[in-house]
This record gives structure tokens, C-alpha cells and sequence, in this order.
């Protein structure tokens, strides 16, 4: 599966907003869209998951330093650590989240 991510794009004026971009027994990926202020509440999974930054900027929560992110940056997240996002900046936060495993 090919998808180009601009194309998926889609904020919600709510909340973050998770949109499906593909998903099978074994693995997951997920765009995120969080507009300015916008946030995740830090959580925890299972599996490792990895989020890439595509555009914006933001902070991740829950984690040590509570680290900035910015675009091209990789974070990789353990299982059973908490993890969540702000978007800090003044424009959209987008990022890619992926989990794979069994």
C-alpha cells in the first residue's frame, strides 16, 4: 500500500484526530492531527509504538524531559511507558504513530 499523508490530513476543531491509514493482523498506522494547543493524554500500550514527525511542533508528555518534537523527528515509544503529545506550536501537529506485533 502506497498512501501519500498530506492527502489524509484532517483536523477536528474537538480534539486530536486519529485517522486510519492501514491496518492488518500484525501491524498499525495512524496519522494524528492535533491543531495548535491540541493534546494526547499521556497512556500506556502493550506494544512499542514509533511516531514520526511530519509537520509542526510539539512536546511529548509523560516522558522524561518531556522532549520537544519537530518535523523529521523519530520517537520510539516502550511498551507499558506512558506517553502523550502537545502540539506547541502555532500551527498544525501531524505525526505518524506505528505499532506492529503479534
Amino acid at each position: 500500500m502506497i498512501v501519500d499523508y498530506k492527502t489524509k490530513i484532517d483536523y477536528s476543531d474537538e480534539k486530536a484526530n486519529k485517522v486510519a491509514i492501514s491496518e492488518s493482523a500484525l501491524s498499525r498506522t495512524t496519522l494524528w492531527c492535533l491543531k495548535p494547543g491540541q493534546h494526547i493524554h499521556p497512556h500506556v500500550h502493550a506494544g512499542d509504538h514509533i511516531w514520526i514527525v511530519l509537520e509542526g511542533e510539539g512536546r511529548l508528555l509523560g516522558v522524561a524531559g518531556e522532549p520537544e518534537l519537530s518535523p523529521g523527528i523519530t520517537a520510539t515509544l516502550p511498551s507499558g511507558e506512558p506517553h502523550g503529545v502537545v502540539n506547541s506550536g502555532s500551527v498544525g501537529l501531524v505525526f505518524l504513530s506505528i505499532s506492529a506485533g503479534a
